[in-house]
């Protein structure tokens, strides 16, 4: 018996790491690690397995520290948080999100809104709208701009949303949409 001239049998879980690898233009090694992570490499988006995900636990901090920046100790951080000010509400509602972050918000546990680039958080709304819970589950984590919608409630309604304003839609650099 001579030696084999058959190709390489490869997994599924070892063609998803080459079709993934190519997709982000990196090689497959590194990409190994972070099969169990399905974050955006290129925006501040991070998985669902943060606490074991060395990747999305250096994006969550990089994007504390920035957040938060150098003059600022981390227990005035926390405290703030806690103890919300009119300041931290207005740092809470500026704050940005890419359509990566939004797509997580899209359950019963936490549904976000996208309006124009504003996005709301219609959790603590959601099992007593008028309209039904899947009203607003079928329409969140950003799968349909509801402008129309917010201009479809009363002006008593959308005073009301304003409140659970979240922040804002960025760009994702990679943009896979």
């Amino acid at each position: 018996m001579g030696a084999s001239s058959v190709a390489p049998d490869y997994g599924l879980e070892s063609q998803r790491v080459m079709a993934l690898s190519a997709e982000y233009g990196t090689n497959a090694a590194t990409l190994n690690r972070r099969v169990d992570c399905d974050s955006c490499p290129y925006c501040t988006d991070t998985c669902d397995h943060v606490e074991s995900c060395m990747s999305c636990q250096k994006k969550r901090n990089a994007m504390h520290v920035k957040c938060r920046g150098p003059e600022t100790s981390w227990f005035i951080g926390a405290l703030s948080s806690i103890c919300p000010t009119s300041d931290s509400q207005d740092i809470r509602q500026s704050r940005t999100y890419s359509m990566c972050q939004l797509r997580r918000h899209n359950h019963g546990d936490s549904a976000w809104i996208l309006c124009g680039n504003t996005i709301y958080d219609a959790t603590t709304y959601i099992r007593s709208h008028p309209g039904g819970m899947e009203a607003i589950l079928r329409k969140s984590g950003g799968a349909v701009d509801c402008t129309e919608d917010l201009r479809f409630h009363s002006k008593r309604a959308q005073k009301e949303w304003k409140k659970y304003k979240v922040g804002t839609l960025c760009h994702c650099p990679h943009a896979h949409q």
